[in-house]
């Protein structure tokens, strides 16, 4: 689970730990991640947490982490991209991506596919992204703290709402055969794709785009033999 020491990625990985869950977190903070594993430790004592470190907003280092995470566990059931940020001022990493785009997408993108072949293995697997949510995304930005109580005041990017459809699509036995769906936060149900990513020659053309555009950064660093 990617995003777990905050918000409501914070939220579902308590409840995940009360029902009995092993929980791997890929963190930046060593400190955040301590901090939670003692919160769980507290809320659901004996469960087993891994940590791996990565910088989601650098594709190599969430490579890396996928490869540490395949290598380490046997199987996994679920994996949670969660993780999400936003800022008014845009920033480029050092691999030249906006940091926006690396880590709302790239990332998890690049993390779902080393971890696909593992997933696919310890079928039936599932894979639960998160949409928009107003807890964390902008709390680099001014006022970000005001933003996030007016809308919560709204009902607009409530956590525990958050958590509860995370927690919900992650163990439910209803959603064990859905698969490429969009749901509520609230209430769960569908949600249709916006029409233009609704085809499947589109949704063909960003896959291939994505993989172009992530290996062509993943060659370029990977060194190479005279």
């Amino acid at each position: 689970m990617t995003g777990a020491t905050n918000g409501m990625g914070r939220l579902a990985a308590l409840d995940l730990a009360r029902r009995g869950a092993r929980l791997g977190v890929v963190a930046r903070s060593r400190p955040k991640a301590d901090a939670l594993r003692q919160e769980i430790e507290q809320v659901a004592p004996g469960t087993p947490i891994d940590v791996f470190r990565a910088d989601l907003s650098l594709l190599a280092e969430v490579r890396r982490a996928g490869e540490e995470i395949a290598a380490h566990c046997p199987r996994i059931d679920v994996l949670i991209n969660n993780a999400g940020l936003h800022a008014f001022s845009r920033r480029v990493t050092s691999e030249g991506y906006a940091e926006m785009t690396a880590v709302n997408y790239l990332a998890p993108w690049v993390l779902t596919d080393v971890l696909r072949d593992r997933l696919t293995a310890s079928a039936p697997a599932r894979i639960v992204t998160v949409g928009f949510n107003a807890t964390g995304l902008g709390r680099e930005i001014p006022l970000a703290g005001a933003l996030a109580r007016a809308l919560t005041a709204l009902s607009i990017g409530n956590p525990q709402h958050g958590a509860d459809i995370i927690v919900k699509l992650a163990t439910d036995p209803g959603f064990a055969d859905s698969t490429g769906g969009y749901f509520a936060a609230r209430t769960a149900k569908p949600l249709q794709c916006p029409e233009i990513g609704r085809g499947e020659a589109i949704q063909c053309a960003l896959w291939e785009a994505t993989a172009e555009l992530v290996n062509d950064v993943h060659d370029a660093r990977r060194p190479h033999n005279a």
